[in-house]
C-alpha cells in the first residue's frame, strides 16, 4: 500500500498539511509533567520505539536494555548497545517518528554518536514555550486527553480544581480505575471519598461513581475512555446483580479481602455495563481500546473488537469510538463500523503501528462505510509533543497517499478527497464529541 510521490499526491498533501486537526487520543498532562531529559539517547527512545528496541534485543539482558532509558548512564556507555539495536529497527514507523524528531527538533539528518552530543546541547530548549508551540504549529486545535488516571495526585486533583488543563485539552474519564480487574477495599473507599460518601453496598458504590461522573462533566470532561483490554478480554457478559453483589460484598466485608482476575470477571462485567448505562444517561461518548497494545509480551487475541458486538448491540444509544484500527483484525472492525450506527472507527496510534494497514483501513472505509464514521488521527503519546507532531506528519502523508489512490481509481474527485480529509481530521470528531467548533 505504500504510495508513490506524484503531482496529485503533492497537491493533496499540500492542502492536508494545512488543515486543523482534532487529536482524538493523547496522554499529555501538561508541560510541568514533561520528562526533564538531559541525556540524548533516553530522550530519543521515549515512547513506542523502545518496544521495537526490546523486540530486536533477543539475548540481551533486560537490565542492560533498561540502561538505555536511564538518564544517569553516560551516552558513551550506552552507545555501542544502542547503535547495534537501533540499526536493527531503524526502519519501523515507530523509529521514523524518532527520525522526524531528530530532524525537525534537533536539526540532525542521521542518528550518529556526534549527532547525540549536539542533541544533548539542545535538550534544555524543550521548555514550556516549546511544548505549546509544537502543538500549535502542528495545527492541533483540540486534543482528547486520557490523563485523569495518570495525574500525580490522581482524579482527586482534577475534581478539587488543583489540577487544570490548557484550553486545547478535552479530558476523558479513565474507566479502568472504576472497575479494576483487581478490586480491593482501598479502591472502593477511594471512589467513595471522591464523592464524599462512605460505601456500604454495591448500590452506594455505583451512586458514588455517578456523582464522580457528574463532577467530571462539570470540570469539562467530554467522554469516557476504557483501556481494560490490557488486562482482560473485551467480552462483557450480562451478569445478574445478585452475583455481582455477592462478589462486591466479599471485598467490602473485610479490608483484607481482594478480588482478582479471572475470578472477579462477573463483577467487572456488571460494573462495565452499569457504566455504559451512565454514559447513555449523561450522553457521554465512550472510547474503547481494541487491538494492539503498548509494550511487548501481551495477548492481542483478547482485544479483538469482535468481542464487543453484544455490547454495541445492547447499548445502542451510546456512541462508541473503537481504537487503534483494531490492529491486526481489520475486517472485524470494518464489519462493526458498517453494521452498528453507534460505532466510529478511530485511527489513533495506528499510523505508526502499521502505516499500510492504516491506509488500507481508510481506503476500505470509503468503500464500505459512511465516511462520517472515521476519526483520522490521535498521537497517543505522553508529555513529548514533538513526538505527537512527528506522528501527525506521518498520518497526513498516509491520508494524502490513500486519497490519491482513490482519485486515481476514479472513485473520488480531488475535491471530494480533500473534503474527506477534512472530515477525518476535524469535522467527524468535532461532531462526535460535540466540541463546538465550526466545521472546516
Amino acid at each position: 500500500m505504500l504510495f508513490l510521490r506524484s503531482p496529485l499526491f503533492d497537491r493533496l498533501y499540500g492542502q492536508i498539511k494545512t488543515m486543523p486537526v482534532i487529536d482524538c487520543h493523547e496522554h499529555l498532562t501538561g508541560p510541568e509533567e514533561r520528562p526533564p531529559y538531559k541525556e540524548p539517547i533516553a530522550a530519543l527512545i521515549h515512547g513506542y520505539v523502545f518496544s521495537d528496541l526490546q523486540s530486536a534485543a533477543f539475548g540481551i539482558p533486560d537490565q542492560d536494555l533498561m540502561r538505555l532509558a536511564d538518564q544517569e548512564v553516560p551516552t558513551d556507555e550506552k552507545w555501542p548497545l544502542f547503535e547495534h539495536i537501533w540499526r536493527a529497527t531503524e526502519h519501523t514507523a515507530y523509529a521514523r517518528v524518532t527520525k522526524l524528531v531528530l530532524k525537525d527538533v534537533y536539526g540532525e539528518k542521521e542518528l550518529t554518536r556526534k549527532a547525540l552530543d549536539r542533541v544533548a546541547e539542545r535538550l534544555a530548549e524543550q521548555d514550556e514555550e516549546a511544548y505549546f508551540r509544537t502543538i500549535d504549529e502542528a495545527g492541533i486545535e483540540a486534543m482528547l486527553a486520557d490523563v485523569l488516571g495518570w495525574l500525580p495526585k490522581g482524579l482527586g486533583s482534577f475534581l478539587d480544581g488543583s489540577k487544570t488543563f490548557p484550553d486545547k485539552w478535552r479530558p476523558l474519564i479513565s474507566l479502568p480505575g472504576l472497575h479494576p480487574t483487581t478490586l480491593n477495599w482501598e479502591t472502593i473507599n477511594h471512589i467513595g471519598s471522591l464523592a464524599d460518601q462512605h460505601i456500604t453496598s454495591l448500590d452506594e458504590y455505583l451512586d458514588a461513581v455517578f456523582v464522580v461522573f457528574h463532577r467530571c462533566i462539570e470540570r469539562g470532561v467530554v467522554g469516557i475512555k476504557d483501556q481494560s483490554a490490557y488486562s482482560r478480554i473485551v467480552s462483557y457478559d450480562l451478569v445478574p446483580k445478585s452475583e455481582a453483589e455477592r462478589q462486591f460484598n466479599l471485598v467490602l466485608s473485610d479490608p483484607r479481602n481482594s478480588l482478582g482476575w479471572p475470578a472477579g470477571k462477573p463483577l467487572n462485567d456488571y460494573l462495565f455495563h452499569q457504566y455504559m448505562r451512565f454514559a447513555r444517561e449523561l450522553d457521554l461518548p465512550v472510547q474503547l481500546h481494541t487491538g494492539h497494545m503498548a509494550g511487548i509480551r501481551n495477548r492481542v487475541d483478547k482485544t479483538n473488537a469482535a468481542f464487543l458486538a453484544s455490547v454495541l448491540e445492547l447499548h445502542r444509544d451510546v456512541h462508541f469510538d473503537l481504537f487503534h484500527g483494531n490492529w491486526p483484525y481489520l475486517g472485524d472492525l470494518l464489519f462493526l463500523g458498517k453494521n452498528y450506527p453507534n460505532v466510529a472507527l478511530d485511527c489513533c496510534w495506528l499510523h505508526i503501528i502499521d502505516p499500510d494497514y492504516a491506509s488500507e483501513l481508510l481506503e476500505r472505509s470509503v468503500l464500505t462505510l459512511p465516511h462520517g464514521k472515521v476519526h483520522g488521527f490521535g498521537g497517543d503519546y505522553g508529555d513529548v509533543p514533538e513526538y505527537v507532531a512527528g506522528h501527525l506528519h506521518i498520518a497526513r502523508e498516509n491520508i494524502a497517499g490513500t486519497l490519491a489512490r482513490l482519485v486515481e481509481r476514479g472513485w473520488l474527485t480531488e475535491e471530494q478527497a480533500l473534503s474527506l480529509a477534512g472530515d477525518w481530521l476535524f469535522n467527524n470528531p468535532n461532531r462526535f464529541f460535540r466540541l463546538g467548533f465550526d466545521n472546516i
